[in-house]
Parts: structure tokens; C-alpha cells; sequence
């Protein structure tokens, strides 16, 4: 049925498909990465302020303090692992998030224990809210809420008083319940969100004709190359020479064909993050830490291959070594585009040339 198979796509992936979950991934670990290095942190100096208070304060039994100060070492080692690791083993942030979220768990069933006479209030305050600090799909969080659930149901049955433990059963089944509920739709609407601002940061970044950088992300990002670079940058900057000329001969979509044909071969040899398109036949890429002599070659290799396709390109080159007042991107740019133009000029002369020869 239609309406089995919408709640199982929201348990899956939150409402989105399979692969646009896939896409989202990056950009949900970093999320929680950025989640998590504030909420282990609270909760590092919460459980060590509990040690303390414990410490000072006559009738706290001594597995207390024990609990209490597990917990925030084990808060303080989630927080450096997120600032030490994490960058270099993406993997591991959904692990540590569910580490957060099971000491947590730990912790308050420990709570609920320590007056068997009482009702459980902590056990399910945690189990309505922790599932909702950071993102992921509904369907592994509701498991958690399966798991936990279970397992405080045979803790409390065991060590509670029965009256007691009964009502701590029924309440924390029927917050469970309402928790992966409330879980999935709140997850699928903070996934959603962030599939959305995805979607509109590339829109605003990404030149949709040719899949190159923008103009706009272009402006952003040039000042920050110096701060990447250890030897040198590179910049080439090329010129698509006769786009006028097709788009009068051969209609608007031949220029745009030759356009996409131009970026394809420039991403293939800079790559997404270091190619832009800056005007409407302009294009800027940047080489960090390369051979100035290398770089020559590739962008004559795809000086040659376009023009195989009766395509032509100027291209202008300029180089940089890293100093210590940092480089001047605006002049460095501006180099590159006066060799292009160096380079446009040459191939308008030889034409013509070629013309008058005939």
C-alpha cells in the first residue's frame, strides 16, 4: 500500500530517496561533528560538576560518584576525539554520536535506580530528547529507543519494587513510542531543512551551464589560496575564442555545447573545487603547490584536444611563490588575464594572417 510504503521512506531516509540521502551524508556528519564537539563538552563539565558536588556533599553513596565521573571522562574523550580525529576519520562521528547518546541512556536508568520507592522521571525525559540533538536516519534512532526501552524495562523489573517498576514499564513503552514517532518526523523535517539549504548553497556556488564554481563562489574563495598553499599557487585563466561567432552561425545552443565542452576538459585537469567560471566565456582555474612547467603542458594537452573539436582557447598563466606578506591575488589574477589576452591576440593575428595568405 501507498501509505505503508511513504512511512517506511521516512523511516529509510527521512522522505528523501536512497541516493539523495547518500549525497546529504557529508554534510550530515558534519553537522553532528559540530553538535557534538558542543554537546559532549556540556556534557563533560555537567557530569564532573555532579563529581564534585558528590564529593562535597555527605550521603551520596560512592557508586554515584563513580557514575558520575565515567561519564565525563567518557563526555571529555568524545570531545577530543571530534577535535583530533574526526577530520581525518569522517567514519566515526556517527559512532561517537551514538556513544553520546548511550551514556546518556546509561546515566539516566542509573538515576532512575537510585530510589527504587520512586518513579522514573530522567529515564524518560532523556529518551523523549536525546534522539533529537543530531541528525540521522529515523530508522537507526528509533532503534536506539527500541534497545534502550528494552533494556530499562528489565533493569527496573529486576531492581525496582514491583508496583513501581510496573508504572516505570508502561510509562517508558508509551514515551518510547511517542519518542520514535516524534523522532521521525522531527528528524525528517531537520534532514529536509538540510537537503533544502544544500541544494540553495550550490545553486548560489555553481554555475548550472557548465557544473563549474560561479563567479560569486569565485570571489569568496580566491583571497583564501594563499593560506593553502606551501611553495606556490598557479592560476591559468582561459578565454573561449569565437563564442559570438557560433552562437550567431549555429544558435545559442552550439555555444552553449562548446561552453560545456571547455569546462568538462577543465574540471577533468583542476577539479570541482579549483575551477571556475567567471563570465560568460572566462574561465579561472588554480593549481596549489604545482609545477609551474607541468601545468603549462596540461593546459596545452587542453589547448590541443579542444581545438580537435574545432574549438579554441586562449589561456594566460601566472605564478606565485608562497611568501611571508602573503600573495596578491587581485595582481596575480590580472597577470593571468593579460597573458590570455597576450595569447587571444596571437591566435586573431594568425587568423587573419591566414586569411589574406589565401
Amino acid at each position: 500500500m501507498k501509505w505503508m510504503q511513504k512511512i517506511w521512506g521516512l523511516f529509510l531516509y527521512a522522505g528523501l530517496s536512497k541516493e539523495e540521502y547518500h549525497e546529504l551524508r557529508p554534510n550530515v556528519r558534519k553537522e553532528n561533528q559540530n553538535l557534538l564537539g558542543v554537546f559532549s563538552l556540556i556534557g563533560a563539565v555537567m557530569f564532573f560538576l555532579l563529581f564534585v558536588t558528590s564529593m562535597l556533599t555527605t550521603g551520596f553513596a560512592s557508586i554515584n560518584i563513580t557514575i558520575y565521573l565515567v561519564s565525563g571522562i567518557l563526555m571529555l574523550a568524545i570531545w577530543v576525539c571530534v577535535h583530533w580525529f574526526t577530520k581525518k576519520y569522517q567514519a566515526i562521528i556517527m559512532i561517537l554520536v551514538y556513544v553520546f547518546e548511550i551514556v546518556l541512556f546509561w546515566f539516566s536508568i542509573h538515576v532512575s535506580l537510585i530510589h527504587p520507592d520512586k518513579q522514573a522521571v530522567s529515564a524518560v525525559a532523556f529518551l523523549l530528547v536525546s534522539p533529537l540533538l543530531f541528525y540521522d536516519r529515523p530508522i537507526r534512532l528509533s532503534g536506539l529507543i527500541v534497545a534502550v526501552v528494552t533494556l530499562f524495562c528489565i533493569v527496573v523489573g529486576k531492581l525496582k519494587q514491583p508496583d513501581v517498576a510496573e508504572t516505570d514499564v508502561w510509562n517508558i513503552i508509551t514515551f518510547g513510542m511517542v519518542a520514535i514517532v516524534t523522532t521521525m518526523f522531527i528528524m525528517c523535517i531537520k534532514i529536509r531543512a538540510l537537503a533544502q539549504s544544500r541544494q540553495l548553497k550550490y545553486v548560489s556556488q555553481t554555475d548550472i551551464l557548465t557544473g563549474l564554481k560561479n563567479r560569486n563562489h569565485f570571489e569568496i574563495r580566491v583571497q583564501d589560496y594563499p593560506k593553502h598553499c606551501e611553495k606556490n599557487l598557479i592560476c591559468v585563466y582561459g578565454d573561449v575564442n569565437g563564442l559570438h561567432e557560433i552562437n550567431n552561425a549555429h544558435g545559442h545552443d552550439a555555444g552553449d555545447k562548446m561552453l560545456r565542452e571547455v569546462a568538462d576538459r577543465i574540471l577533468l585537469s583542476f577539479g570541482q573545487e579549483h575551477s571556475f567560471r567567471v563570465g560568460g566565456d572566462e574561465f579561472v582555474a588554480f593549481q596549489v603547490d604545482g609545477r609551474p612547467e607541468d601545468v603549462q603542458s596540461e593546459v596545452e594537452r587542453i589547448r590541443e584536444e579542444l581545438y580537435k573539436k574545432g574549438y579554441h582557447v586562449a589561456f594566460g598563466i601566472s605564478v606565485r611563490e608562497k611568501a611571508n606578506n602573503g600573495i596578491n591575488m587581485h595582481e596575480m589574477v590580472k597577470e593571468a588575464e593579460s597573458n590570455m589576452y597576450a595569447s587571444k591576440k596571437e591566435f586573431y593575428h594568425q587568423m587573419e594572417t591566414n586569411r589574406n595568405s589565401r
